[in-house]
């Protein structure tokens, strides 16, 4: 192993990105000062130059007119969009927040550093409401101008995203795309593209901006340290902890223009969970998201794949159990991302750290990550190193991948069987994937600080999904047909996986999709013992896409020892301007001739009122009633379940300031009944900054 990752980092060290030499480049005016912001393109906005937004990325041709306006001030960026637009209108967000990418909406996004550098979207709405994404950090909120006005022809938007915002390093030619996306008619228009362009936001076909404020820049090139200060008061019954208080905080300190050093201290992470209750049928453990802050920038580059299948995680985080304190570096220098951090606990400390390279370019992707996540505790650790390679050749296609990893340490008797291995190749376009993966995951791959659905398993998987795109105007709209075959063994030879999935969905106009598909999978469950785990149904969505969503679901087959049926109901409701009412209903019903009945009920209803850009208020209800399904990696566990839970929040996001009011944990089984005032002071540099 040692001998394949000398060689595959000696190969990747010699190479050199190439240049796109047909790209849009365009110089960005400077203008004395910001023009104008309040949604409409007037004279202040005269000497932007003018982009076409034109070409629709999912029909491959030219879409309704969409300009954008590009021009610079001593402050920041500054970019409008002229919106024609025919369709009916899909806008409901009115908060700033992730919504906004479910309504018709425009967006910059920007490289400032090239492809292998941070990347950041900036995205507005047309009611002005926006919302803002990067790679360095999964929380990125800071302050920066969007507003829109409805036109006879459609709508505008005007956006200035200051340059202290970005870390760019200095440099005055960034790569970019602007974007314009339409739910009605599944449109997605952009400025650049170009022959064998795979995304929309592809960042080796993106067009250049040139000549930015060099001068204005370079006063903010080593962007501001940030501290993050949290107060926080609890109100509770003496069984929940009774009354309390906390303090703490985390900390970023740049240290170069695009590395920085993290801490937290004393951290707490209170109200800021999501509701990840589900009955939701799965043979294996549910992988739950990552809230705590120090781990939403500390781990942004670990777990860096090229392709796999079905992959073991080496770093899960939510297995990190609440630590003391915590420091980190991580960044990004030129072909080069890197990472590592210390979680000191009680008693335990985890530690990981991860060096990714990369190339990607018009004629080639390169990756290469080599990892390792290590656990300490008295009388325990582990340790896990993994490499994850691939090459993607863009003019023909096709890609390969090779994966190795290693386990060891306490849990570990046998190196043997501590071994992970995943090889595999095959193509892909913009409509078209098609490949083949073998993989081996020793039955002692199991990694403390990971996260792998099931050990213990050799074989080798098949893989085909292709999207056919009609006319716009067609009825049928495209139809997407997924195909997947995989076939495991254990290492004494038994079968261990088995899986034969087939899925069609039929996209309709008037935002109507149908969803048909076949499911049929063995898995060896934790007594050796094989058994079917099968999902056979269909769905039935209305705007999907959108954020009043409308679904049916309905799956059945043999399902353990018995047999499983299951469905589930959801929609959202616009009640009146700015506010929703989210309605979710699941059923499962598991009959077998040897074992309990279960049936199991959840049932779940929401309000969001988004009274204003910065502030929203959610109340919600949930509850499960019902045995439990068996799964395959424990004994069954079907004792009954009665658990409501009632919760409700309000949060106000500022600049420098963010509060929460909440009663409550909605990730709580049962109602906790406690009152908690939470408030974050960032100084310095702003949320996510």
């Amino acid at each position: 192993m040692n001998r394949i990752i000398a060689a595959l980092v000696l190969l990747l060290l010699t190479q050199t990105a190439v240049a796109s030499a047909d790209a849009l480049t365009t110089g960005v005016p400077v203008l004395p000062a910001m023009p104008s912001m309040g949604g409409v393109i007037d004279d202040s906005w005269s000497k932007a130059v003018k982009l076409p937004v034109l070409f629709d990325f999912t029909y491959q041709r030219s879409g309704e007119p969409t300009d954008a306006y590009v021009a610079q001030d001593p402050s920041g960026l500054d970019v409008a969009f002229a919106v024609t637009q025919h369709a009916t209108l899909t806008a409901s967000q009115q908060t700033n927040g992730a919504g906004v990418s479910s309504d018709d909406s425009v967006s910059v996004v920007l490289w400032p550093q090239g492809t292998n550098g941070f990347r950041y979207r900036f995205t507005a709405n047309a009611l002005g409401a926006r919302y803002q994404t990067s790679s360095e950090n999964s929380v990125y909120a800071p302050t920066w101008i969007a507003a829109a006005q409805r036109t006879p022809a459609g709508y505008t938007v005007t956006m200035h995203i200051p340059w202290n915002v970005i870390r760019s390093g200095g440099s005055k030619s960034w790569n970019a795309q602007f974007e314009r996306i339409t739910i009605a008619d599944n449109a997605d228009q952009v400025w650049e593209h170009q022959q064998g362009q795979r995304n929309s936001d592809d960042p080796a076909y993106a067009g250049t901006l040139t000549g930015l404020n060099v001068t204005a820049q370079a006063k903010i090139a080593r962007p501001k340290p940030r501290v993050q200060v949290y107060a926080l008061g609890e109100i509770a019954p003496a069984a929940f902890g009774g009354n309390t208080s906390r303090i703490g905080a985390d900390l970023a300190i740049p240290i170069t223009a695009t590395s920085s050093l993290l801490g937290a201290f004393h951290p707490d992470y209170s109200n800021v969970e999501t509701d990840q209750q589900s009955i939701a049928p799965t043979a294996f453990h549910r992988f739950l998201s990552e809230v705590r802050p120090f781990f939403t920038q500390a781990a942004q580059n670990f777990n860096n794949t090229f392709s796999c299948t079905n992959c073991p995680s080496t770093l899960y985080t939510p297995a990190i159990p609440t630590f003391r304190q915590g420091y980190a570096y991580e960044g990004t220098a030129g072909h080069f991302s890197f990472g590592a951090f210390d979680a000191v606990g009680f008693s335990r400390t985890d530690s990981a750290a991860v060096l990714n390279y990369g190339i990607q370019d018009q004629g080639k992707i390169i990756g290469a990550s080599l990892q390792r996540v290590s656990v300490n505790l008295p009388g325990f650790r582990d340790n896990t190193t993994t490499l994850y390679t691939g090459y993607l050749n863009q003019h023909s296609h096709y890609f390969g991948y090779l994966n190795v990893g290693s386990d060891s340490g306490t849990n570990v008797t046998d190196n043997g069987f501590a071994q992970y291995w995943e090889y595999g190749g095959g193509f892909v376009d913009k409509t078209t994937t098609a490949g083949i993966t073998f993989q081996k995951i020793g039955p002692q791959f199991l990694p403390a600080d990971g996260f792998v659905n099931q050990p213990d398993v050799a074989g080798y998987g098949l893989f085909y999904n292709k999207t056919f795109i009609f006319s716009k105007t067609a009825a049928l709209q495209d139809i997407f047909v997924s195909e997947f075959f995989n076939r495991m063994h254990d290492h004494s030879g038994n079968l261990s996986q088995t899986g034969a999935f087939e899925q069609i969905n039929f996209d309709l106009q008037h935002q109507i999709s149908v969803h048909v598909f076949a499911g049929s999978q063995g898995i060896e469950i934790f007594n050796g013992e094989f058994l079917p785990f099968n999902s056979n149904g269909g769905a039935l969505l209305y705007r999907s896409q959108t954020s009043t969503p409308t679904s049916i679901v309905y799956s059945a087959g043999p399902y353990y020892h018995g047999h499983l049926i299951t469905w589930s109901y959801s929609t959202t409701i616009p009640i009146v301007k700015r506010l929703h009412l989210a309605l979710e209903d699941d059923e499962n019903f598991y009959s077998s001739g040897t074992e309990p009945t279960a049936k199991q009920w959840l049932e779940r209803a929401s309000l969001d009122w988004q009274f204003s850009r910065d502030a929203s208020f959610d109340i919600g209800a949930r509850r499960i009633i019902g045995r439990n399904l068996p799964d395959a990696f424990e004994p069954p566990q079907f004792g009954f379940i009665n658990a409501g839970n009632i919760s409700a929040a309000f949060h106000f996001l500022a600049a420098k300031n963010e509060f929460y009011l909440v009663y409550g944990s909605p990730n709580s089984l049962a109602t906790t009944p406690a009152l908690i005032f939470k408030w974050i002071r960032y100084i310095g540099a702003e949320k996510g900054t």
